[in-house]
């Protein structure tokens, strides 16, 4: 079974408008409201691909029904810890006419240590060897950034794969408990490691996180595609074109092609191909609607991938 853990889930506003007047009156054209949170988006993903998922996590006690009703609709399988407080509300402004994307992300409740206890006993319950356990997203107030290194080398005991998907000390903290595997992107590494944008400089971090110890590398880098890296091959896919209408949970839809491959025991070219694909396919799609079955396999016969070792 593959679990997403997502801590600091919210719900997302994506609001379109020409272009964003400062200090002044703005008169959206549409807004699409969705649920998300980065784990929250992978399960979304893996539904789409036929895959099944449980979300676990937190949910603010004040409007869990309006989340957990949706998931429902969804027919995604289920099971938050209530804290006090609400889930979040992130802000996705689009400027149509400049094609301009801007987020503004809300703080968000704050969790206890009582609460953090029974996520890990949660998980604890749950996982199985051989479970997919995605571990991606902010961290809420009062959870330390230790907590995916934590959670990475109990699951690590119990034999279940680990996919860890964040940001600053979380992700930096997280890499040291040697996850299976990582999916950063360019802005993320370069927050832990020091290089140069071309290629060659990129390969050598990736190659530097396998020699710490993970299994799998998946280094995101829009425009510029993507590489796939492991102790003894390196894939490069070539970006696509597409027209851009949201970019918002690209970077999820890569992590649950990788979570939904590695369950079908899929060839890591095979699964690159797909979370290339499935990435791409996002990005047509506005707000953070999952992408399309349909895009994606169309996708899959465009995307050229290269062995680059």
């Amino acid at each position: 079974m593959i679990y997403t853990v997502t801590l600091n889930p919210a719900f997302d506003m994506t609001v379109y408008l020409d272009e964003l007047i400062k200090g002044d009156v703005n008169r959206s054209i549409k807004s699409i409201i969705d649920i998300g949170g980065k784990g929250i988006n992978v399960s979304k993903v893996i539904k789409s691909l036929g895959g099944e998922s449980i979300s676990l996590g937190f949910l603010g006690v004040e409007n869990r029904h309006n989340f957990t009703n949706y998931l429902d609709r969804l027919e995604i399988k289920h099971d938050f810890i209530c804290v006090e407080g609400e889930t979040r509300t992130n802000i996705k402004l689009v400027e149509n006419k400049l094609g301009i994307f801007t987020d503004i992300n809300q703080k968000g409740f704050g969790v206890s240590k009582k609460d953090i206890e029974k996520l890990f006993e949660k998980i604890k319950y749950f996982a199985r060897q051989g479970d997919i356990f995605v571990l991606s997203g902010s961290l809420p107030e009062g959870v330390n950034n230790d907590i995916y290194f934590e959670l990475i080398t109990f699951l690590k005991n119990v034999g279940a794969v680990t996919v860890l998907d964040a940001d600053g000390e979380a992700l930096k903290n997280g890499l040291l408990a040697k996850p299976d595997i990582v999916k950063p992107n360019i802005n993320e590494l370069k927050m832990i490691f020091d290089f140069k944008d071309d290629l060659n400089s990129i390969v050598s971090v990736g190659k530097e996180l396998i020699r710490q110890g993970i299994k799998k590398a998946v280094i995101s880098m829009g425009d510029k595609g993507a590489f796939y890296v492991t102790r003894d091959k390196i894939f490069y896919a070539y970006p696509q074109k597409v027209e851009v209408k949201s970019t918002v949970g690209a970077g999820d839809a890569m992590v649950a092609a990788i979570a939904f491959g590695k369950s079908k025991n899929m060839e890591d070219e095979d699964i690159f191909r797909l979370a290339v694909s499935s990435a791409t396919a996002s990005i047509i799609e506005e707000g953070t609607k999952s992408p399309k079955l349909e895009n994606i396999n169309e996708l899959m016969k465009k995307i050229k991938i290269e062995r680059w070792m």
